[in-house]
């Protein structure tokens, strides 16, 4: 028979993607302990005695819902006038142009030394309108923020301190939500936004590890940015290639837990899509063009070991899918072979990388919320979640591997804060795109994964597919619920109130 042919290449396969998935929950346990019991790395910085020359870039590209409060945030940055520009970097093409016009005089008329640049063209999308800004920027450090976020008052004083250490590079802050609690949708990214940033960043930072740059709410030497290269446009991720080619280049990085720049988070998943599959493809296109230069440099092995988890950190997503696949085959050998129940080595494997995620997120939760109790429920429903977004995810892999040109992704805005503000009428929505019918076959395949492995009574497995069909029933069924029409009921993840699940 050709299942038992193939027993040996899938069987192997398999193992292959059982391996890397504990490798990757062996890392997470550890970063979530270095996180919570490394000290830091740079101590408080003394405070300024001078005040530098800092330019503040806001790259945007049609951005009409949130230009205006972007701007007036910027402007209103705690720094001597005289010591301070503001660049609007404005690739627009709709009416953003005008309004930004319109608001860079305004505040220029006020004493605001603010510049509204535009290009003919969208070379290079964000990291060419960097560069670009960069050939007339007046100061020697550069503060990046992009359309979603509101720069914080004190930014500057609390971050710019840091650049006393000689050899850093770049200081990077925390990302705060501003509609967190618009719906459990963004509830759950907000969960999966905090663990990033106080897990990943605070234990590669303190750990000696390369950490990259998140591409807003973050200051760099401009020294750095020069020396390192400059802004690149090869990649979708920028912000992580110069990140990784200044540490290369012996600079150093600062990471600010407590310093939160506020940040508008998607609110549909057409959008969350867009966003998870440019950064997949960010990621990887990064690894293909900068680990050959992590191995090749005088970097210690574990230095090494964990900027290739980092950059391939994606990676994750596509052993998922081959493992999801793969698991009505070897449900088929384990009944062939009599084995209702893996022995206790195959489930530490198998069980390990679905409790790290879990530990990651409710140490992350913790630290940004203290009280786990109402925060437990979103934990779990993010950890599924992932499940539901390993489509779209390979999908941005694939896209490097086969694709010749890398396209630029925006993520829209919409000025989203209360849970009272709606998307109807608005400009940039996107439309539901095929994925909703890949994701729905791949749920339809989950499904008859757990029906075959309820009939063969191998319920260890049972558990393991229905983790995969809950997130991408969640996700399906977000997706249905944002298309239906304004008279019509949304589905949960379009439900205000989050906060009280």
């Amino acid at each position: 028979m050709i299942l038992d042919a193939l027993w040996l290449p899938i069987t192997a396969v398999y193992a292959i993607g059982c391996t890397v998935f504990f490798c990757i929950g062996l890392n997470l346990l550890y970063l979530t302990v270095l996180a919570a019991t490394k000290p830091v790395k740079h101590p408080a910085a003394p405070p300024l005695s001078t005040y530098p020359r800092v330019t503040v870039q806001l790259p945007i590209f049609n951005e009409l819902y949130v230009v205006e409060r972007l701007l007036e945030a910027a402007c209103d940055i705690d720094w001597p006038r005289d010591r301070l520009q503001i660049q609007l970097l404005d690739d627009s093409t709709d009416e953003t142009q005008f309004i930004s016009d319109r608001l860079v005089k305004k505040y220029a008329s006020q004493g605001v030394n603010v510049v509204h640049i535009r290009r003919p063209n969208r070379v290079g999308y964000k990291a060419g309108a960097l560069q670009e800004g960069l050939a007339t920027a007046e100061g020697e450090f550069i503060a990046v923020f992009d359309a979603d976020f509101v720069p914080p008052r004190n930014f500057l004083k609390e971050t710019v301190p840091y650049f006393s250490y000689e050899r850093v590079a770049f200081v990077q802050a925390r990302w705060g939500h501003l509609n967190q609690s618009y719906s459990i949708f963004t509830e759950l990214q907000a969960v999966i936004t905090d663990a990033h940033f106080l897990v990943d960043q605070v234990a590669r930072n303190r750990g000696g590890f390369f950490m990259n740059f998140n591409g807003t709410a973050g200051v760099w030497r401009r020294e750095a940015i020069e020396d390192a290269g400059g802004w690149e446009h090869d990649t979708l991720a920028e912000d992580l290639d110069l990140s990784y080619r200044a540490q290369l280049k012996g600079w150093e990085a600062v990471y600010l837990p407590d310093v939160v720049a506020y940040a508008e988070l998607p609110v549909t998943v057409t959008a969350y899509r867009r966003q998870q599959r440019r950064w997949a493809a960010g990621s990887f296109a990064c690894a293909l063009k900068l680990l050959p230069r992590v191995v090749r440099a005088p970097l210690a092995p574990l230095v090494k070991i964990e900027a290739a988890l980092h950059l391939l950190g994606y990676m994750s997503h596509v052993c998922l899918l081959t493992t999801f696949l793969l698991q009505p085959f070897l449900l088929y050998y384990a009944y062939r072979a009599g084995v209702t129940s893996p022995n206790p080595t195959v489930w530490l494997v198998t069980s390990l990388p679905a409790l790290a995620p879990v530990l990651y997120l409710i140490y992350g939760q913790w630290r940004a919320y203290g009280n786990l109790v109402r925060r437990l429920p979103y934990v779990l429903l993010a950890s599924v979640m992932g499940a539901g977004i390993m489509l779209i995810v390979v999908g941005g892999v694939l896209k490097v591997v086969f694709a010749r040109q890398l396209a630029f992704e925006r993520t829209p805005k919409y000025g989203i804060a209360r849970a009272s503000d709606s998307l109807d009428g608005k400009k940039y929505v996107i439309p539901a795109d095929s994925f909703i019918a890949i994701e729905t076959l791949f749920a339809c395949f989950s499904l008859a994964t757990v029906t075959y492995a309820a009939t063969l009574h191998i319920w260890g497995s049972l558990l393991y597919a229905m983790y995969f069909l809950t997130g991408l029933v969640f996700v399906v069924g977000t997706s249905i619920g944002q298309m239906a029409p304004p008279s019509l009921p949304r589905t949960l993840a379009s439900l205000p109130g989050g906060r009280d699940l």
